[in-house]
């Protein structure tokens, strides 16, 4: 299979934005999301992985169409497995072509050889058919009520899930306050060129902070640990204040912890990653990062605070927040990302 490298992991940073948001900065340059397409032929190739699922279709005209959809850790909390579809199989497709003119597609509607229509991104509606295979309803359901019980005694140290398309969904939804020479930085940015979360390359803070998938807090006494399911990455927060913790940079920064209160205080410093986020906006490495996390009063929903300070970028403090859902039975699975051949 022809791999299309320069969007790989891109798409995970803006096509799991809400529909609202979707029109990204970024994603816009790559695809045309103001023309939906359908293509329809023989499926020749088929590759089922994180970080995003990958086929290729041949038209009657001989023309190959690579395509990309949503990841295996999207698909598989959506009920759909790789056995809905095979190499040889007769499928049409409905999405987004490349503005570069290749034959690269993002898709979210397939339509299967049985007839049966797939929708491969939670709250997507249904392109050729009133109803489809698989479920949105795991990422599209509110947080549950933890009061009474096991899970209220734990606080925040539990596994916290994703609202698919809610207004908590998005981290970096609105316009943020740059500087004079960060938005002429950001207006030169390439999202094929200067992607680098190519290739299974995890992102780094706080741009990873808007993964959607879940992730799990784990009291060690004096480390706080902060495992995300996407690209298995884990945080620690260092909760004692005279521990000495190596300042080297990295690409989720050195973090301390505190309580206030109820309240969890993370200030993060040294961090060793070029960009806030996918619109192309890059930060220095004088940046810092102070974050709270709070729960709500039922315990059904942890609230995210986010406080970046970065003089070369901002004019000013940007505040960001979003939250997360709690839905007892739901794990951080591996994410076993795999690299293009």
């Amino acid at each position: 299979m022809r791999l299309v490298r320069w969007n790989i992991g891109l798409v995970s940073a803006v096509m799991l934005l809400p529909a609202p948001g979707v029109a990204h900065h970024a994603f816009t340059g790559v695809f045309d999301m103001d023309n939906v397409i359908e293509v329809t032929g023989e499926l020749t190739e088929l590759l089922w992985r994180n970080p995003h699922v990958r086929f290729s279709i041949r038209t009657a005209e001989g023309e190959t169409w690579e395509i990309e959809t949503n990841s295996v850790s999207i698909l598989r909390r959506m009920d759909i497995s790789s056995e809905i579809m095979s190499v040889g199989d007769h499928i049409s497709i409905a999405g987004y072509k490349a503005r570069s003119g290749s034959q690269d597609m993002w898709v979210n509607n397939v339509l299967l050889a049985n007839g049966r229509e797939v929708v491969t991104r939670p709250g997507v509606e249904p392109y050729w058919s009133d109803s489809t295979l698989g479920t949105s309803e795991l990422w599209l359901a509110e947080g549950t009520d933890a009061r009474g019980s096991e899970a209220e005694a734990r606080g925040i140290f539990r596994v916290w899930s994703t609202h698919f398309t809610g207004p908590s969904r998005d981290l970096f939804g609105s316009e943020l306050p740059l500087t004079a020479a960060a938005a002429a930085v950001q207006a030169a940015f390439d999202p094929v060129a200067d992607n680098p979360i190519g290739d299974c390359n995890p992102k780094g803070m706080p741009w990873i902070m808007s993964q959607p998938y879940p992730m799990e807090i784990l009291d060690q006494g004096d480390v706080i640990l902060f495992h995300m399911e996407e690209y298995d990455s884990v945080r620690t927060f260092y909760m004692d204040p005279e521990a000495e913790i190596d300042e080297s940079p990295t690409r989720l920064g050195r973090s301390r912890g505190r309580w206030v209160g109820d309240e969890l205080h993370v200030t993060t410093r040294h961090i060793d990653w070029p960009y806030f986020n996918s619109s192309g906006i890059r930060q220095s490495d004088a940046i810092e990062l102070y974050e709270r996390f709070s729960l709500s009063e039922d315990g059904s929903r942890l609230n995210y605070r986010l406080t970046a300070t970065d003089p070369t970028t901002f004019t000013e403090p940007v505040e960001l927040d979003k939250a997360w859902m709690w839905r007892p039975g739901e794990v951080v699975r591996p994410y076993e990302c795999t690299p293009s051949e």
